[in-house]
């Protein structure tokens, strides 16, 4: 049997949807004026402020009285505190009520504010356990003290906040602090880069780790020249394995210091050597790469890293380094010779390859582990629409 009628909703969601949609539609419609600020409802036809209550400032209070009533409900405190100052000052609305049904309807809404205030008023005692081995610490929050002084946690172990007593609402919020020990910025003068690499079965010189530090000079504001002068590149707490080295390059204990005449500006000028580990020991510090000009100390840049084989792929843009645990799907780790252009079209005809494009360079520049390139497409050799 099928019947027809018309349907009405009495759902809990749908009478809270409704009564959000006629409160966001009064609050529209609000009043506001003073400083401090009175907020209340009053017909758009009502001009003129009352001398004396009358049959148009007895539906102005019923109708705040409500929106009183109804924003203590929702707990919008800081809301409800100009209403309640318009309905307490009775020479906004003719110094009096009109009827009983305006003055019961604000003696209820002044009685629900003054039941909700001190449930809400913020006092609260917290018991915060950041270790179970270490004694619990006590916070305690008030209305002139919501903030509480930020606790270090420097263990791996639950932590539990607990409240036994008290009034009103309080949150947890918990952040994960990297620090990281960098030289000043300021006046350094050279951008730097290092790569601890590990060894390469397909490139014989390429038979050991080997590690890759390269520097690129920054001129100073108002400076005219483009190369630094003597610069000084030192590696510390890093041995080079047999026949490393050169005229100008010393071994200092575990330091190598390597002298070169002059790093340009528009590239990186890079040097490389093998190195070999001696012994394995847990808990070393990073090694440091340093790099400045002899007679100029306030140049000193330094950089600090792990000769120990990284298991991510690091990329870094200026200052910001994030690893990911693989690279693109079509890197290639090393040059290949015998890539050509025609070889390389044939590449796009592949079906995992969307697009291709086939560009003209403008200009390039590093960045980083990046080179950034400034190109215009010449011709769309493939998109994601071609067949």
């Amino acid at each position: 049997m099928c019947c027809g009628g018309n349907v009405r909703s009495d759902s809990p969601r749908h009478k809270q949807h409704g009564t959000s949609s006629l409160l966001d539609s009064l609050e529209k419609l609000a009043r506001q004026k003073g400083n401090p600020l009175l907020r209340y409802w009053q017909e758009s036809s009502v001009t003129a402020d009352w001398l004396k209550p009358d049959q148009s400032s007895g539906p102005t209070v019923e109708t705040t009285a409500y929106v009183l009533l109804t924003v203590l409900l929702k707990g919008r405190i800081s809301y409800a505190n100009p209403i309640l100052t318009w309905l307490t000052q009775d020479q906004h609305y003719g110094e009096g009520f009109y009827s009983i049904h305006d003055t019961v309807l604000t003696l209820e809404a002044v009685t629900e504010y003054s039941k909700i205030i001190p449930r809400v008023a913020l006092s609260q005692d917290l018991i915060v356990r950041l270790s179970r081995k270490l004694d619990p610490v006590r916070v305690q929050l008030t209305q002139s003290r919501p903030v509480a002084t930020p606790l270090q946690v420097t263990t791996n172990d639950d932590i539990t906040v607990a409240t036994g007593y008290g009034s009103g609402v309080s949150s947890v919020k918990m952040k994960t602090v990297y620090y990281e020990t960098t030289a000043s910025s300021q006046t350094c003068h050279f951008d730097l880069t290092i790569e601890v690499k590990s060894a390469s079965s397909s490139n014989p010189s390429r038979g050991s780790p080997h590690v890759v530090a390269c520097a690129k000079y920054k001129p100073p504001p108002n400076e005219v020249m483009t190369e630094s002068s003597l610069t000084v590149m030192e590696i510390h707490a890093l041995r080079c394995g047999a026949g490393d080295g050169g005229p100008e390059t010393e071994l200092q204990g575990n330091t190598v210091v390597i002298q070169m005449e002059t790093v340009p500006s528009e590239v990186f000028l890079c040097i490389g050597f093998r190195i070999t580990t001696a012994f394995t020991v847990t808990g070393r510090s990073d090694s440091l790469l340093s790099v400045y000009e002899p007679q100029d100390k306030g140049s000193l840049c330094t950089k600090q890293f792990s000769h120990k084989e990284e298991k991510l792929q690091q990329l870094c843009v200026g200052q910001q380094c994030q690893c990911m645990t693989a690279a693109c799907a079509t890197y290639r780790g090393n040059i290949d010779g015998s890539l050509t252009a025609a070889k390389r079209t044939d590449e796009t005809c592949q079906s995992h390859i969307k697009y291709a494009y086939k560009v003209t360079v403008k200009s390039s520049a590093a960045e980083g582990n990046f080179m950034t390139y400034t190109a215009t497409i010449a011709e769309v050799l493939k998109n994601r629409y071609s067949v």
